[in-house]
């Protein structure tokens, strides 16, 4: 962890180029909680973008968050999600980087704060509204499963989760693959049902947490976005999240 006056922080980036003056605000409480960790949020997140001072946000924010009521941690974790999601945006950080040791740093103080959430938290959980859940239920899967999922999953959020993109190695593609419509050439996964507590299947603790949210927009289309795609032209199967992933590299 990077202490807020190390000449570091003025070589970062974020949006606004002052993420550290808002984490330093929140730290210090200062400010209401809710109001500067949505600034901090989106300063760390705009157009789902990749910011370098998220790398090093992330640390402060993790021993933060031990601080927090169950109900703050909840909040904190779907304001923060985006900007840890965003770290796909770019392929991934390089392993061998200061910005990815302080990532890595930081999401490893989160996960059992996340997982504890989950696990033991159900009333805190269920008492926030619909929103607050949805954006809860993406940030845990960008903290605890699989970033670039939680990444595409924000991207499919600017179309309700109803149209997707998709493309082949073969050189088909649709930009805006009816995901709502259930296509022929998409076989859905069959996702088992989530005991509440197991952390180990991302599609069955993801789905089953939003379940138990009442999730209307994101669970209906997960079975096909954890599916497999058989493409129009070649035939060739492949997971739809091959299919996305090529797409947003490729057009």
């Amino acid at each position: 962890m990077v202490d807020l006056n190390a000449p570091v922080w003025k070589t970062l980036y974020s949006a606004g180029n002052d993420a550290e003056k808002w984490l330093g605000r929140l730290l210090s409480g200062e400010a209401e909680f809710r109001e500067v960790m949505e600034i901090l949020g989106e300063d760390l997140s705009h157009q789902l973008s990749w910011y370098s001072a998220t790398a090093y946000v992330l640390p402060h924010l993790a021993v933060f968050c031990k601080k927090l009521s169950p109900e703050e941690r909840m909040f904190l974790v779907g304001q923060i999600g985006p900007a840890i999601a965003a770290a796909e945006s770019e392929n991934g950080l390089p392993p061998d980087t200061e910005d990815f040791r302080e990532l890595q740093e930081g999401l490893d103080g989160l996960r059992p704060l996340v997982q504890d959430l989950i696990r033991n938290h159900q009333d805190t959980l269920d008492a926030a509204g619909p929103e607050e859940q949805q954006m809860f239920a993406l940030g845990a899967l960008a903290v605890l499963g699989n970033r670039r999922h939680a990444y595409d999953l924000f991207l499919l959020s600017a179309y309700c989760w109803e149209e997707g993109h998709a493309a082949c190695a073969c050189g088909w593609n649709n930009e805006c693959f009816p995901l709502g419509e259930k296509p022929g050439c998409l076989k859905p996964a069959g996702i088992a049902p989530w005991d509440g507590q197991s952390l180990a299947d991302e599609a069955v603790w993801f789905s089953g947490l939003l379940s138990r949210f009442g999730d209307e927009e994101i669970l209906p289309v997960l079975p096909l976005v954890y599916g497999t795609g058989t493409c129009p032209e070649c035939g060739k199967e492949e997971p739809y999240w091959t299919w996305l992933d090529r797409f947003m590299k490729d057009y």
